[in-house]
């Protein structure tokens, strides 16, 4: 599921479903952002490029996982290291506002910080309590990060939250002791969501020319489930 929009933070990017941003190739999945002028964006926004966000967010999706998000997400994909480029593999829940409805950054490079440290990977969980800049999250290096696909992955279960690299974690939250939905809000069904952003507040200076390598690269994405 995808479609039009332009997105927060100060991104440079209008999603689009164009062939251009997204397409499947050679057994990849592709979301690519392109250099030209989003006519059918709103106009005053100073934007650069279009791109895409996928999004699970289909009753279909929700039935194939019970109703709940407990389980092993598993996410092969080779990211952008590209200065301005803001890639990520994330999660929200099903309903509400955010940050209440709970967010699980699974993945996130940032070229406005990680330029200068390519190899470096961030994971984070959003909460009403913790959100934004006061967001919980814990970051790895990981060598190979620009070079090759990664397999990035997510334990959830009913009370802790694993994310990590290549069987490596990066950063888990466990459910606080009598917790409110204000901690812990990742009891309800949640979506995937895939994209790349440009520019922005992490996503930093975008180069122009820099554009044709913002692309995020995906070989699958698996969710197992206890029976």
């Amino acid at each position: 599921m995808l479609g039009g929009t332009v997105w927060g933070n100060s991104e440079k990017q209008f999603y689009t479903n164009d062939a251009a941003n997204v397409f499947s190739r050679d057994g990849l999945l592709t979301i690519q952002a392109v250099t030209r002028d989003p006519s059918i964006a709103p106009t005053g926004l100073g934007l650069l490029a279009t791109s895409a966000r996928i999004k699970t967010d289909t009753t279909a999706y929700y039935s194939a996982l019970n109703g709940t998000p407990y389980g092993f997400y598993e996410i092969r994909a080779k990211v952008p290291c590209v200065r301005g480029a803001w890639p990520a593999i994330w999660m929200m829940g099903k309903t509400g506002n955010w940050p209440d409805r709970g967010e699980v950054d699974i993945m996130e490079w940032f070229g406005a910080y990680f330029a200068d440290q390519p190899n470096q990977v961030q994971s984070a969980v959003h909460t009403k309590n913790n959100s934004g800049s006061t967001a919980l999250y814990g970051k790895q290096n990981v060598s190979s990060m620009c070079s090759d696909f990664q397999r990035f992955q997510l334990h959830w279960t009913a009370n802790e939250i694993v994310m990590g690299v290549n069987g490596t974690p990066t950063f888990s939250y466990k459910k606080p002791l009598n917790a409110s939905v204000a901690d812990w809000p990742f009891d309800q069904p949640a979506f995937l969501l895939l994209n790349v952003a440009v520019g922005g507040n992490l996503g930093g200076t975008v180069n122009v020319n820099d554009l044709p390598s913002m692309k995020l690269q995906v070989d699958y994405v698996k969710v197992w489930q206890a029976p």
